[in-house]
């Protein structure tokens, strides 16, 4: 359901917790059961371009689950355990055609307890984890365990310690020794405060400890990194009626070394940040937003000592149009991997000349109360050239029988590379001509 939330709040993904999800001692106390049924998917494909990017590609996933949360309600404090097998059906072709199936599961425990209007909630176990508002950073499974102090004010303070593979793996798959990447860090944030209706800080450290670069262990080149991610987000209560204010920005420090036998190691530095603005208005009927998404860009074109892109092989942003876009999302380009992920991969990110200056206008309107449409006008200037997309989206969502969101988006982009081919030697060269990409996106969720 995170395309129909993030497209209704301009970008923004915010999620319930686990420990919400038990009834107070009030409404309903002792042991309890509840239970679910989600399914969703995706499709995805672009075409365009020449033939050296293998501009013709796609990807579609299907996912079924059955949460289901045991809980114990007390008088102060709570007791749960979350369990929500799922599949997760994949097939893909980049350069090649790939098809998967994933058996893998949530399994949570879940405690809190509150104090004096302080509540103190403990979470361990595997499951699915947002660590920050606009999907720059993380979105995905983990090995985790939480610790969050909050007050009734609006204060709360997480710290949180996860085990994560970027890629989809089986639940009973190979070890993760060896190539497991860990995260730890927390957040503070406060709600409902002066002049902000969420305000949050935030520092995480990404540690991939031992991972190898072809995915086998004890083969190929060796690569570890630690990297530090810094960040806030901001979002204004509502002025002049409709306005609000969105505002992130992350730092990105960090450092990877690679060696591929015990005498030679090279290690490169990352200086890197991510600056997002958005001014959004919510009427009755029309929505308007102009948005714009800025990361550092490397100096120099090649690798070396100081590689200051900005990337995440975790993140997942829906801003801007989120997978509808092209320009986002710049998947066709295997040289130059995007700094963003775009289906699942086993690699590394790569920090190398990942900059892109994104902006965008968005106009929505909702028709009827389970009809909308969307038009998006972005505008790029990034590696892959200056860009200019258009993206037209149709969303449906109906509350009657369950839950059921569908959404069908088309993109249309044409790119300028801005570089001149040589064909033999100076003077004979030529401009390379303009490209046209487009981008079809469609995904379907029922809850029950």
């Amino acid at each position: 359901m995170d395309d129909d939330r993030a497209n209704r709040n301009f970008g923004r993904v915010v999620v319930g917790e686990r420990n919400q999800k038990i009834p107070t001692a009030s409404e309903n106390a002792g042991f309890g059961f509840q239970t679910e049924f989600i399914s969703g998917g995706r499709f995805q494909s672009q075409k365009g371009g020449v033939d050296s990017e293998k501009a013709n590609r796609y990807y579609t996933q299907g996912s079924f689950t059955t949460p289901s949360l045991f809980y114990y309600a007390g008088q102060g404090w709570n007791l749960g355990i979350l369990l929500a097998p799922r599949i997760v059906l994949s097939e893909g072709r980049v350069v090649e055609k790939e098809v998967r199936t994933i058996y893998d599961s949530e399994a949570t425990a879940l405690l809190s307890k509150e104090i004096s209007g302080i509540q103190v909630a403990f979470e361990v176990g595997r499951g699915f984890n947002r660590l920050d508002r606009y999907g720059f950073f993380f979105v995905g499974m983990a090995n985790y365990g939480s610790v969050s102090i909050s007050h009734s004010s609006g204060f709360r303070i997480t710290g949180i310690h996860l085990n994560a593979k970027p890629e989809l793996e089986n639940w009973f798959g190979p070890p993760w020794t060896g190539y497991r990447r860990e995260i730890y860090g927390g957040l503070i944030s406060s709600e409902k405060t002066l002049f902000w209706e969420e305000f949050r800080f935030f520092h995480y450290v990404y540690s991939d400890p031992n991972h190898n670069s072809n995915g086998q262990i004890l083969s190929g080149q060796r690569l570890s990194g630690r990297y530090s991610y810094s960040g806030m987000e901001f979002q204004s209560r509502k002025f002049w009626e409709t306005w609000i204010i969105d505002l992130a920005g992350i730092r990105l420090l960090g450092e990877s070394k690679s060696s591929s036998n015990p005498w030679s190691e090279n290690q490169t530095a990352t200086n890197s940040y991510l600056g997002y603005l958005s001014l959004h208005s919510q009427g009755e009927k029309f929505s308007f937003a102009i948005a714009g998404l800025v990361t550092k860009k490397d100096q120099k074109d090649r690798l070396d000592s100081n590689s200051n892109g900005y990337a995440s092989n975790f993140a997942e942003p829906r801003v801007l149009g989120g997978y509808s876009s092209f320009l986002l999302y710049q998947s066709l380009d295997l040289i130059h991997p995007p700094q963003f992920r775009d289906v699942p991969t086993k690699e590394n990110p790569n920090f190398e000349n990942k900059g892109n200056r994104i902006y965008g206008v968005q106009m929505g309107m909702d028709w009827y109360s389970f009809f909308r449409t969307d038009l998006f006008i972005n505008r790029s200037d990034s590696i892959l050239g200056k860009g200019n997309e258009v993206i037209g989206k149709v969303s449906f969502l109906s509350n009657d029988y369950g839950k059921l969101f569908a959404q069908l988006s088309v993109s249309y982009t044409v790119m300028d590379p801005r570089r001149t081919r040589v064909w033999i030697t100076e003077p004979f060269t030529e401009e390379e001509p303009k490209k046209e990409y487009i981008r079809f996106y469609v995904s379907l969720g029922t809850q029950f």
